[in-house]
Formats: C-alpha cells, structure tokens, sequence
C-alpha cells in the first residue's frame, strides 16, 4: 500500500519547525540533471515565491527558470483592509511549508498554512507570554462570541441570531485568512480558464424536498439549487463516464458509473476490474471470492450490531469474523486511513462496515470547490455586504468583500486571522462580561467580554483554549484523538493521456516511495456564469485524497506520529512525490509533466479525521462514549464542532453548531 511509504518510515516525533527550511537546505531537496528535467522542473509552473523570494532570481537558475507569480510581502504584514487576509511573512519559512496556494480569496489559505500552524503550536505549548494575555487590549463586549469559522461556528451565529433576535452583538474567530474550514475551495486560471477544486470537505447528497430534515431547511433558506446543470461531453469523443465528487471513485463506490483505472505495477493497468468480478486482475481465486463477498456485504446496520462492531477493530471483523484473504484487508486500508485517519488495525468495525455503499445508490454530488458554498451561504446570510448578490453564481464565485466583515455600526462581526488564545469564566461577573475571550491577531492580543460563548474549533485546541473547563470535560477531550489527511489538486493544462486509457478516475496498488492512492478528475457542475469546458485537450483539475495511516501503532499514536512528520515535511518533497507518481502511472500514456503540469496546491490538515477506535462510541467497561460529555459544554461555554457526531462532515457541522448557538440563545433569554 503506498501511503505515505518513504515519507514516514519509523515513527519519531519531529519538531514542526524543520518544514520551514533555509534556502541551502531548500534547494538541496530539489533533483538535479535528468530527473529534474524528466519531472518537468524545468518548466515554467505557477509558484509561490518559496524562502522569501530567493527563488526569484539567484534561485530561479536552479528551477530552470521557473519563477513566482506572487510578490513578496511585508514582513507580519497586516491586512490591507478590514478582514483582508494577510500575506506571508518573509524568513518565517511560510513558503517552504505552505507552497502556492492558487489565486482569488483563498489564495493565503489552502488547508493549514504556516502562521496557522505557527500560532496553533504556540498555543498547545504554553508559549505565550502571560503579561501579554493579563494586557490584552480591550477590543469591546458582544453578547456571544464564536470561536471558528467554519461550517459548525457560522451556523452556531445564523442560528443563535434567528433564535435570539436581531440586535444581538456577535463576534466571530476565524484563525485562518478565510472561512470556510475545510469546506474551502483552491482557484486557478490555467490558460484563462478559471478552475476550482476542492480543499477537503466534499460530496452531499441533495436532501429531499419537505423530508423535514436540518439539510432540506437549509437548502430552502438559503434557495440553494436542487438540480444542476453539468459540463457536456463532446459526442465526437470516445464516451467516458466522471464521478460528480471525489469519494465515488474510491473502492466500493460506484464503479458502475466512473471509468476508473487500477494500476497493480509490472502486472499492469486493469478497468473497472469490479464489472466482470475482478477476472482480470491479479488476485488470487480465493482472493477475488472475498473481495466481492465483502463488497456485496452493504447495508444498514442494527442498533444491535453498531454496538458489538464498536467492540472491535475492522481488521479483527475482515479476517476474524469474516475470515476473509487478508487481500480484503490490503484492498480497503487506504480507504480507511482516509476516512478514520487510521489503519483497520486501529479503526473501530462500526465505521469499517459502512464504507460500502450500494452499486446502485444515489450518487453524491459536488459543487466545483468541494463544499465551499455552504459556509459562502451562511456568510451572505449573516452578512450581505460580504458577498454581494443572490444568484447561485455569485454565491459560488463572487469575491468575499472583506473590508464588509468586521465594521463597528454591525451587530455581527467577523475577525479572520485571529487566533482565540483563552477563554474563561469571570468570577462573580455578569452580562456581557460574563466571560473574557483573548486572541490574537496581528502583532497584538485582544480581550473582549462575553455573554455566551460557542466553541465550534476543533476538540484538539479547545482543550487548550478552555481555561475553566471541568475535571470530567477535559477527562473527556483527552479521549479525542486526531489523524492528518491530504488533499492536493494539480491543474492540468490537458488530460488526453487519461483520455487515452479511457478512465476518469485511478487506483494504484504499488509499494515503495509512492504517495496516495486515487485521484480523479470531475465532471463539475456550470453556470452561466462559470461554464469550462470538459475535454481532454483543455485544463481540468486532477484532485488526490489521501490519509496517512500507520498501520501496527496503537490509533493515538498513529495520528501524532504521522502529524508530526507531515507537518515536518517540505512543499518541495511533497511536490517531488506527486510528480514521481503522475510520471510512475501515466508517463508511458503520454502523460509530460513539463507539458502538462500547470499548478499543485497542497492542502494539509493535521486533525482532518477524529479517530475512531473500538469503544468510541459506546464507550467501554460502563463509561459512557467521551462525545456525550463533550456535547454538555458547562457554563456559558456552549461546545458546537463537527465531529461531535464521531466523525467529521459538513452535515453534522450544521447541525451542532446549530444547536450550539440555540443553546447560547436559551441561555441569554
């Protein structure tokens, strides 16, 4: 299975602070001679001026001439306007860590940028300097502060204002240059086509009108679309089927309406391999007879059995209860170190045996950058000077006016580059002094004062931030463990070596220094403002998504190791590896790196998936699941992420932050 093979190796924790690497250094990654040229470097790409410039001139030589499109910035430069997201700082090694973020507004935040993971670090380390925070310049008093801007905490603020009244003073703490969380998105302009993909949340399902569920209200306030319009194929083509998203084209996901390849090495490329009951391919008789017992084994499950599922590791259900070739085991791995963060070795059964979905189920769709429009909408809906309009176009592809953000006449405001320090109980205060909030942003800390508070970051920096939680909430939070994931989108000039192989959408088997194990490219939805064009010789986007698991580590251990060492790693070699995998599986297809590759964007999130080992859920020897005492918050601390259902999604964001702003809202009345 390659993983993260090459990158990881044994399990060390290496400080974060070497993937900010010096010049020398920096370039010492790079290959020179042949291999430079085979993998493309030569060719001029669109990147980011890496190591303070230094790239763009003496260090321009080195990349053949390659140069950036983007100046350098002032040093902790501060916004430009209101909420405008700031650039990188020079010498603090953004570059190197962070690579070419793309254009447009989430240029400066694809995934956890450096200054994120800076500040993230300082927090969980204890580094700030404790005159600063007791100094902290007062920044006003708001009846309920959010703390994050993602799905879960702009829906904690449209609800806590539908619920409470208009009037309401609310402040909202993003730490990133934009909202959005993972549901953002990453532009290109490749040949003056504009292209978006996305940075990680990704795929709903269209909820039924009049269902009564939290996602049909939603799309009905906010007339999101329900139907959509599609890029065309072109009827002169060879006919080829996409995925709508990147999660169908993945094992067990509905091979029966994407053309995908399977690449197993010297035994060579193989399509849709599940269509004639795997008789191409080279596993074994008992193998294949396992293979396709365990993806007929679909279905929903009883409460019953969710709870003795939770009692074990998939691993022990695959080849202990099922007794299936360990080739089953292989098969999923990476499905499952995606999904859970982890190996099957350290992932509950539970969530193992609702991975496969039926051949003939409703297939998930996308917007073009993954699930971005669903912040967008809750943004326009609680500021619409923010993003003008209320067409669905604009809603996908307006331009956020940030200086709208954070004005003083607003009874809601939104602060963006500001990183919560503290939060805590004043003693013996009330009303909007309830509670003090700290961050940062900028070069200083703010305190303001609170009447609520929403907590809607993730578990793993709440229980930093959270400076008077109780005994048995941070007993709790320390039950939450959390694994990386990857999500790297290269913009491709043309797509014809796919076309060639007559697929859309690959998996690879190979072992060794590979990184990954499928991509696609999808056929994206249009508007009649944003209509590109799906053919093999115009630019697309090519997304990968991929966890890191290691498999033998207990699950804990496996999502701090493969952290560290992700976070350790250089743009550069992450860069390296993804062409020396595009070259290993299509270079004899006609694929030329120097051709084809436009841009690569890396987005790394260090907590992409709360891991779920045996006993998560329904907790184990009488103690009750650690997700029943987290979602009691206490206080005025209303506690609203996205995985408090176990597991992140856009939906369940939704719907905590949505209960965790009613509950401010109740608590206020």
């Amino acid at each position: 299975m390659a993983v993260f093979a090459g990158l990881l190796g044994c399990p060390v924790r290496v400080p974060v602070q070497s993937a900010a690497l010096p010049l020398a250094r920096y370039m010492s990654h790079l290959p020179s001679g042949p291999e430079r040229r085979r993998l493309g470097l030569d060719a001029r790409i669109t990147r980011r001026d890496f190591v303070n410039g230094a790239l763009v001139g003496a260090g321009a030589a080195l990349l053949g001439g390659a140069t950036s499109q983007v100046a350098a910035a002032p040093a902790r430069a501060r916004p430009t306007s209101p909420g405008e997201p700031a650039a990188a700082a020079p010498g603090s090694g953004e570059d190197t860590f962070t690579g070419y973020g793309g254009v447009g507004d989430y240029a400066r935040a694809n995934g956890n940028t450096w200054p994120v993971v800076q500040a993230a670090h300082r927090l969980r380390d204890g580094r700030y300097d404790s005159a600063a925070l007791a100094n902290a310049t007062a920044a006003g008093d708001f009846d309920l502060v959010v703390v994050g801007g993602g799905i879960a905490g702009l829906s904690a603020a449209h609800y806590f204002v539908k619920a409470s009244g208009t009037g309401r003073r609310v402040l909202l703490l993003e730490n990133h240059a934009m909202l959005g969380g993972e549901a953002r998105q990453n532009e290109f302009v490749v040949e003056g086509e504009r292209l978006l993909g996305p940075q990680g949340s990704n795929d709903f399902i269209v909820p039924q009108r009049a269902d009564g569920s939290l996602l049909d209200s939603f799309f009905g306030e906010f007339e999101l679309p329900r139907e959509y319009t599609w890029q065309s194929w072109d009827s002169s083509l060879r006919p080829l089927r996409f995925a709508r998203d990147n999660y169908s084209n993945m094992d067990g996901f509905q091979e029966s309406r994407v053309d995908i390849g399977y690449f197993f090495g010297t035994a060579g490329w193989r399509k849709n391999i599940w269509g004639n009951a795997l008789a191409q391919t080279p596993f074994s008789t008992a193998a294949r007879r396992d293979l396709l017992k365990w993806r007929a084994n679909h279905g929903p499950i009883s409460e019953a059995e969710s709870r003795h599922l939770d009692t074990l590791t998939y691993k022990d259900y695959l080849e202990k209860v099922c007794a299936y070739d360990p080739a089953v085991t292989a098969m999923v791995e990476p499905i499952v170190g995606l999904l859970s963060g982890v190996s099957t070795d350290a992932a509950c059964a539970r969530l193992g045996r609702q991975l496969v979905e039926a051949p003939d189920g409703a297939m998930a769709v996308s917007f073009p950058g993954g699930n971005s429009p669903f912040p967008r909408a809750l943004l326009r809906g609680l500021l619409a000077d923010s993003l003008p309009g209320k067409d669905f176009g604009t809603l996908m592809y307006g331009p956020v006016n940030f200086a709208a953000l954070d004005r003083e006449e607003q009874s809601v405001r939104i602060r963006v580059n500001a990183t919560a320090l503290r939060v805590e109980h004043a003693s013996g205060a009330s009303g909007r002094d309830a509670l003090a909030v700290r961050y940062e942003q900028g070069d200083s800390v703010y305190k303001v004062g609170a009447r609520a508070v929403v907590m809607a970051s993730g578990g793993w920096i709440n229980k930093h931030i959270l400076a008077d939680m109780p005994s048995d909430l941070r007993a709790a939070y320390d039950q939450f463990s959390y694994a990386p994931a990857l999500i790297v989108n290269v913009a491709l000039r043309q797509w014809r070596f796919l076309y060639d192989m007559g697929i859309t959408a690959c998996r690879w088997f190979e072992e060794g220094d590979g990184i990954g194990y499928c991509c696609n490219i999808r056929q994206n939805m249009v508007t009649s403002g944003h209509a590109p064009a799906l053919h093999p010789d115009r630019p697309a986007v090519l997304s990968f998504y991929m966890g890191l698991p290691m498999p033998g580590l207990p699950a804990a251990a496996q999502g701090a190791t493969s952290r560290a060492k992700f976070l350790a790693t250089p743009y550069v070699d992450f860069e390296l590896r993804i062409r020396r995998q595009m070259m290993s599986l299509f270079a004899s297809h006609g694929f030329k790196p120097e051709r084809d590759i436009a841009a690569i964007v890396l987005n790394r999130w260090g907590h992409a998936r709360l891991i779920e080992p045996p006993g998560f859920h329904y907790g184990v020897e009488g103690r009750p699941s650690p997700l029943e005492r987290v979602r009691e918050g206490y206080g005025r601390v209303a506690i609203g992420h996205s995985e408090l259902n176990g597991a992140q999604h856009w939906g369940s964001a939704l719907e905590y932050g949505k209960r965790a702003g009613e509950k401010a809202a109740a608590a206020l009345s």
